[in-house]
């Protein structure tokens, strides 16, 4: 067999041509980061490009309530003491009487938490990648705004505070019907108090609509009291916990079986959701002032856009040769039937370095479709090779056998393990690399082990 020769030259010549490509350059930065990230990376670009359009947020315009963060100012950022939130909303998503699924599904939900304890994004961004349907997503979302800190896991300023609030009383009135206009409310100036007066007359003109309004003395006082009400509830839930997001593990790829055999692909495609804008390239040829920076900006979008395209090709180019290799796996999800591969042969199959593999595995996920569906690192398909051509698992794998077969009263030694590795599976292995597994394997000692029967034997 040809021995896999280094690629370091050519992780070299890449590093200096990107210096000189700003396609390389950019496809360098995006190549370590999962789909989610690069497409915060293109969001980002995309703020501060007229030639770049960001289709998720152009579909969405117009669309969006009122959030938190358009309240209040961007430095009210209070200090955020212990305990952290995701850990206290796990401890009770633990002791709630739900289907083991739902509550997974909960603790999933928990990383789209913002600081201030509102859930971002939509059900169909949630769902992405997820075990999970868009359905039984929004159907826990119910149980997720049950919890502590009341309010927490709000979709608006205005769910938040209802949360917050037993139905049928003044303050949801006012919070569902009048949201705007207790804003000029809220205050001890003569025009905050001139704007409780004309409130107050609202409310008394929809009395004839409304039975709850009629049923209460409704007068100054009672708006006053109820407004305070208000003012006691909690706008930002997860202030007081320090924020750290669940790790979640969400994959870039998914293995589907099929009757030729498992195939993959990509669990999002990030590139449907930016494209260049049109409009704006046709009116460049117009401008007659500024034309140099814009057509610097022209050339940015070009090339993160192919960038971009290289980047999930790169990363559905490595999920297909690791899937084709180890099917084995894919069908049993045993790590006994993994097929040693390293990154060099990776690397040279596919034709990029072995520096670039190594960014492309490393943090990324496989979803495993089919009855047990399970999510993979990807890079534990890359699994080096040991000992006979036998990966470590394989080689543990061997090592617990024999143990297992062995005398209760004469348990088998390092030496004698190693001697029994060589003559029934023809692995010439030494006795220290025979510990090693062993202690990896989280097996005992012969000595150990001789104790514990002795022991199991006396009860």
């Amino acid at each position: 067999m040809p021995s896999i020769s280094s690629t370091l030259s050519v992780d070299t010549h890449l590093e200096t041509q990107a210096v000189l490509y700003p396609t390389l350059r950019y496809l360098v930065q995006l190549l370590p980061l999962d789909h989610r990230r690069v497409n915060h990376q293109l969001q980002e670009a995309a703020k501060d490009n007229p030639f770049l359009i960001d289709r998720s947020t152009s579909l969405n315009l117009g669309k969006r309530e009122t959030l938190l963060n358009d309240v209040l100012p961007e430095w009210y950022n209070p200090p955020s003491p212990e305990p952290n939130l995701q850990e206290h909303l796990a401890g009770q998503i633990s002791a709630l009487n739900l289907p083991l699924r739902q509550r997974e599904a909960l603790i999933y939900l928990t990383q789209w938490l913002s600081p201030s304890g509102y859930l971002e994004e939509t059900p169909e961004t949630w769902v992405r990648g997820s075990l999970w349907s868009t359905r039984e997503l929004e159907i826990v979302v119910s149980h997720l705004q049950s919890l502590d800190p009341p309010g927490i896991g709000a979709r608006s300023l205005q769910e938040c505070l209802l949360l917050q609030l037993p139905p049928q009383t003044l303050p949801t009135l006012l919070i569902q019907d009048y949201l705007e206009d207790l804003a000029a409310c809220i205050d001890h100036s003569l025009e905050a108090k001139q704007n409780r007066q004309r409130l107050l007359k609202k409310l008394l003109d929809s009395c004839d609509k409304n039975r709850y309004l009629t049923s209460l003395a409704l007068d100054l006082s009672t708006l006053e009291v109820a407004i305070r009400q208000i003012q006691s509830l909690e706008p930002r839930p997860g202030r007081n916990f320090s924020y750290a997001p669940a790790t979640i593990a969400i994959p870039d790829l998914i293995a589907e079986p099929q009757p030729s055999g498992w195939q993959v692909s990509l669990a999002y495609e990030v590139e449907r959701d930016f494209c260049l804008n049109e409009d704006a390239i046709a009116l460049l040829a117009q401008s007659k002032s500024d034309a140099q920076r814009l057509e610097t900006l022209l050339h940015k979008a070009q090339t993160l856009l192919t960038a971009l395209n290289q980047w999930q090709e790169n990363l559905l180019k490595v999920g297909e040769f690791l899937v084709a290799r180890q099917q084995a796996f894919l069908s049993s999800q045993n790590g006994l039937d993994l097929v040693p591969t390293q990154n060099q042969m990776v690397a040279q199959s596919v034709g990029l370095s072995n520096a670039t593999i190594s960014r492309i595995v490393r943090e990324r996920y496989l979803l495993i479709q089919g009855q047990s569906s399970q999510i993979v690192p990807l890079r534990s398909l890359c699994t080096p090779l040991g000992v006979g051509g036998r990966t470590p698992q394989q080689l543990q794998q061997s090592i617990e056998q024999l143990i297992q077969a062995e005398s209760i009263t004469e348990p088998l030694t390092d030496d004698q393990l190693a001697q029994l590795l060589k003559l029934r599976f023809g692995l010439a292995i030494a006795r220290r690399t025979v510990t090693k597994y062993r202690q990896q394997a989280g097996l005992e000692s012969s000595h150990k082990r001789r104790r514990s029967n002795h022991l199991d034997n006396l009860t």
